[in-house]
């Protein structure tokens, strides 16, 4: 019996772009690879960049780079739809023989940035990880984000942002007399003594904080890197066996719920703390002295942000590890990313740029321009501080060491999101116990895996 297997649509659209390519002109010389032009043979690159601050910086340093390489024109086609050319570009824009030679792009490791790689769309940046260092430039967490199943790199990061982290206000800590706590105990007393003084105790909005980055935190805490990783890949309908052996239903994962209900039943998240939606809501109550606390991110810290709006002293200090063998402080977002598109003209004049665009010196720019913090980690301390602070400037030293493996928000397919999600409601509502919302969580992962087995 034949077994019909499903089509990546997204490989049917390059094969045939190429073949178009093919009819339309003559075959290369031999030995002609598109390499990168002499200095005195014009080249034209095309660029693409979502509108706002990721143009601006694009714009910035491709004007840059133009100045120093008169020989080379490079055209930013900025797109202001980001929804839609999200959805749309890698099959049609991309795809089409005469798009871009490269790009600013959401390096998502589910759906079209994986389509994209395994229809041999992208060109491999293995080159210039090793030749410009790239490889003890970045966090281990983000160099593992970006191997492809080949072994390869098709993406390299541009921005990164790292959560959760606890800020809080230094004037209310030693006016009730505590510390940032280093263990659970002391958090959950810390919390005590908070209310008592007429406080609120953490404020975070409900949808990001309590829904997505707790979780995202207390799954970095409560796992080892084997577990945390098996996470990352029992889902694919061609996960390693060893992946498959660890669920949620066991004991680490079912303490990831258990947490998330003790916070709660504590009152170590402030009373009310299902009612704030909002961000700004949340932000506020830490900003106005209300509250002491403020779960949120790496953002936080950027130069426009609690330095320039708060009127109190304030740190941050990282949840407490359930146990010493535990995989990380924090996890990381890295999607932002710059992509070379293969079968093109001017491929490695294209990856000179996006080489020049990632030297320590342009990135401090780029992180200047869009107000946060760089995804390489090896950047002048003296420069970060510069722009983004002292208080960024040393986190980002943190993240270095400590490797910041990516999040699982940012691997997995939307369905485990969501499902993870309604877990988290239905047991703070009182309708699961923290064992059935494991149980729940761990039945859609099989469910996504079996799905897409059939497709």
């Amino acid at each position: 019996m034949r077994t019909l297997r499903r089509v990546n649509p997204l490989m049917i659209v390059v094969i045939a772009a190429m073949i178009l390519t093919a009819c339309a002109a003559p075959a290369a010389p031999a030995g002609d690879t598109g390499a990168e032009a002499p200095a005195d043979e014009q080249v034209t690159l095309r660029m693409t960049a979502l509108g706002g601050i990721v143009a601006e910086a694009v714009t910035a340093l491709t004007d840059r780079y133009m100045e120093e390489n008169p020989n080379v024109e490079i055209i930013v086609d900025v797109q202001g739809d980001d929804m839609s050319w999200q959805k749309t570009a890698p099959t049609t824009m991309f795809a089409a023989s005469d798009g871009p030679d490269l790009s600013w792009w959401w390096c998502g490791r589910f759906a079209q940035f994986s389509d994209m790689m395994d229809a041999g769309l992208l060109a491999s940046l293995d080159d210039l990880y090793e030749s410009e260092g790239w490889n003890e430039s970045f966090p281990q967490g983000t160099l593992d984000y970006f191997t492809h199943t080949d072994g390869s790199r098709y993406g390299v990061n541009l921005d990164a942002v790292w959560t959760p982290m606890v800020y809080y206000n230094k004037e209310i800590f030693a006016e009730v007399g505590v510390e940032p706590p280093t263990t659970w105990d002391e958090f959950y007393a810390l919390g005590d003594k908070i209310r008592a003084a007429g406080y609120e105790t953490l404020t975070t909005p409900y949808e990001m904080g309590v829904r997505s980055h707790l979780p995202d935190g207390l799954m970095l805490r409560s796992w080892t890197e084997r577990e945390y990783q098996a996470f990352l890949l029992n889902w694919m309908p061609d996960a390693p066996e060893w992946s498959l052996e660890h669920k949620w239903t066991d004991p680490n994962g079912v303490r990831i719920y258990q947490y998330i209900m003790d916070m709660a039943d504590s009152g170590l998240l402030m009373e009310g703390y299902a009612g704030i939606t909002d961000y700004g809501q949340s932000k506020g109550l830490f900003l106005s002295g209300k509250a002491a606390m403020f779960q949120d991110g790496s953002w936080s810290t950027g130069a426009t942000s609690l330095p320039e709006e708060a009127t109190f002293d304030w740190g941050y200090f990282y949840y407490p590890r359930l146990d010493q063998d535990n995989y990380g402080e924090m996890g990381s977002f890295v999607a932002n990313c710059l992509i070379v598109f293969e079968d093109r003209d001017n491929v490695d004049a294209a990856k000179d740029v996006v080489a020049y665009i990632l030297q320590p010196e342009n990135m401090v720019l780029w992180a200047e321009t869009l107000g946060g913090p760089p995804g390489r980690t090896d950047l002048p301390t003296e420069k970060v501080t510069e722009v983004l602070g002292p208080v960024m400037a040393g986190m980002l030293q943190e993240i270095a060491a400590a490797g910041a493996p990516t999040l699982y928000e940012g691997v997995v397919p939307p369905e485990l999101l969501a499902s993870l999600k309604a877990s988290i409601d239905l047991m703070l509502t009182g309708s699961l116990t923290p064992e059935e919302a494991a149980a729940m969580q761990q039945e859609e992962t099989e469910k996504v895996r079996a799905e897409l087995a059939d497709q």
